[in-house]
C-alpha cells in the first residue's frame, strides 16, 4: 500500500504527519519507506539526514540516474524503517521532466513498483500544486489530509476537495482520501472548536476521530532528527499512535 500524507496547503502538519505515521508502521513490525518529495527535505532532516548527506536522493531516482535500490537507505536507530530522501534539487523537477512523455506519471513508475517490497510505503507530498505534487495522488492508493484548524485552511480544506473530485471524475487522480487529520488542535479556543465542528459536520465519515492536539514538542523533534514518537510521550506523539491503529482499520483488506 502506498500512502500519501497529501494537501496542497502549507503549514498543516503534513511532513510530521508522514514521518510519525512511517515510524508507528514500522514500530509494529511492518517493513515501511517514507518518500520525502519536499525540496525542503524536511522528513529527511526530520530522521537525521541533514542536506550535505542527500545524495543519492529521490532526484537520482526520478530522472532514471540511480536504481531505486541503491538510493533507498536505513533510517539509524529505528528498525523497519527506510527513507528516499528528498533534495534540494526538486524545485527544479518540472523543468526537468519537461520532455519526458507523460511527465504526471514519472513519479508512479518509480515508486509503485517498490510495493512489493515494503508493507507500506509513505509519501510526504510537496505543498502547492506543482508537478510533482500532481504526481503525487497518481502515484499512491490512499491519501491523508492533514488540515489546521483554523479558518483559512478549511477554506483551502473546501477548494481542495472540489478539486480533488474534478481529478478523479477525469481519472487524473488514482487515490482515495481516506482521511482527514485535524492537527495542531486546541480545544480552548472557541474558534478553533467552531472550526472543528464545521469540518466534522461537513466530512462526517472523512475525518478521523483522533486529533492531533497542539504540542511543542513537535517543533523540537525535528530538531535532534528524531520522530515526534521517539522524542517524546507527549500528547500528539500518543495521538499519532492512535491515528495510525485508526488508520489501519480504515484500509481495506488485503486478499490471503
Amino acid at each position: 500500500m502506498i500512502i500519501a500524507a497529501f494537501n496542497p496547503k502549507g503549514g498543516v502538519g503534513r511532513t510530521t504527519t508522514a514521518v510519525n505515521l512511517a515510524t508507528v508502521l514500522a514500530g509494529t513490525k511492518r517493513r515501511v519507506l517514507l518518500v520525502d518529495l519536499e525540496p525542503e527535505m524536511n522528513a529527511s532532516i526530520s530522521l537525521g539526514v541533514r542536506p550535505q548527506q542527500s545524495r543519492p536522493s529521490v532526484v537520482d531516482v526520478l530522472l532514471n540516474e540511480r536504481r531505486a535500490s541503491d538510493a533507498i537507505r536505513r533510517v539509524s536507530g529505528i528498525d523497519n524503517l527506510f527513507l528516499l530522501t528528498g533534495s534540494t534539487e526538486l524545485a527544479d523537477m518540472d523543468a526537468r521532466l519537461r520532455n519526458v512523455r507523460q511527465p504526471e506519471r514519472r513519479l508512479a513508475d518509480s515508486i509503485r513498483p517498490l510495493a512489493s517490497e515494503f508493507d507500506a510505503v509513505i509519501m510526504d507530498a510537496p505543498s502547492g500544486y506543482s508537478l510533482m505534487s500532481m504526481s503525487v495522488p497518481i502515484a499512491a492508493d490512499h491519501l491523508v489530509v492533514p488540515i489546521r484548524a483554523d479558518y483559512l485552511a478549511l477554506e483551502s480544506l473546501a477548494h481542495f476537495l472540489r478539486w480533488y473530485r474534478q481529478r478523479r471524475t477525469s481519472r487524473k487522480a488514482h487515490a482515495d482520501v481516506i482521511g482527514i487529520l485535524l492537527t495542531m488542535v486546541d480545544h480552548r479556543r472557541k474558534a478553533t472548536r467552531e472550526i472543528v465542528d464545521i469540518i466534522r459536520a461537513h466530512n462526517k465519515r472523512g475525518v478521523f476521530r483522533t486529533e492531533i492536539p497542539e504540542d511543542p514538542r513537535a517543533a523540537e523533534a525535528p530538531s535532534h532528527g528524531v520522530p515526534l514518537v521517539a522524542y517524546a510521550k507527549s500528547r500528539a506523539a500518543r495521538a499519532y499512535v492512535a491515528v495510525t491503529d485508526e488508520l489501519l482499520a480504515r484500509l481495506p483488506r488485503r486478499p490471503r
